[in-house]
């Protein structure tokens, strides 16, 4: 589905909205910092309770030029457990995020940060499961903790750009000008390609934005600075193989 051309997102704003609270259970055996993003995308905060966990998948979503729109804790689903008197008892379990991305039915994730890989209880695996079968999503568990250091490196750098500045607009149409026939320039070639008009290190920060916008890509595989290349596009494909967002 292109869920761009979807005129409200009132409903889904209401009734996806987060079914809990963001806290810090759990901190004890894990290394969680709580926190938020600012998302373009939602046009409000983020909370989240692993850096490396969900805050690291929601800058994927933000980067991701294909995805329209994410809820957090956006649903209850129900599931029954044996508890330690061999009773069965009826739980409650909000999984991590929803996320409508073009060209894909609705996709609901669930985060698995910290340093080792954390399997889904296998209960809670099937429920999350069936509950989108009913309704014709997916499910995946997702763990963006075991990401390369290098791409999570970039991914940081790539949010600090990720607000405009009240210059970008005098020099991003014509640095989009110049990379169309410019081919595969790096960062810095590129920026003091405007030496006669301004300081390149007046460009450079509208370059990365690009990045963060979609607009330019580069290799996520390599420190992202001056002398990497950039070219037009974007970098879902470079982020697919480590988010699983389009299987």
């Amino acid at each position: 589905m292109d869920w761009r051309n979807k005129i409200s997102w009132d409903h889904e704003d209401q009734l996806y909205a987060p079914k809990r609270k963001v806290h810090n259970k759990g901190s004890r055996e894990f290394n969680h910092v709580i926190g938020s993003i600012p998302s373009r995308k939602m046009s409000r905060h983020i909370s989240y309770e692993s850096l490396w966990g969900e805050g690291l998948f929601y800058y994927f979503l933000e980067i991701d030029p294909l995805t329209v729109r994410y809820y957090p804790q956006p649903v209850i689903v129900h599931h029954q457990k044996v508890n330690r008197q061999f009773v069965l008892e009826k739980k409650e379990h909000v999984p991590d995020t929803l996320v409508f991305r073009r060209g894909s039915v609705p996709h609901l994730f669930q985060i698995k940060g910290g340093d080792e890989i954390i399997e889904q209880q296998p209960h809670l695996y099937r429920a999350c499961l069936d509950y989108c079968n009913e309704r014709g999503w997916k499910y995946s568990v997702e763990r963006p903790k075991t990401l390369p250091k290098v791409v999570k490196d970039n991914l940081q750098i790539i949010m600090h750009f990720k607000n405009p500045r009240v210059d970008y607009p005098l020099w991003i149409p014509e640095i989009l000008k110049k990379m169309a026939y410019y081919e595969n320039p790096t960062v810095d070639y590129l920026a003091r390609s405007f030496s006669a008009k301004t300081d390149f290190r007046n460009i450079l920060p509208a370059i990365y934005h690009l990045i963060f916008l979609g607009e330019l890509s580069t290799n996520i595989l390599a420190p992202i600075g001056p002398s990497s290349v950039v070219r037009l596009g974007d970098l879902s494909q470079e982020l697919l193989p480590y988010v699983g967002i389009g299987e």
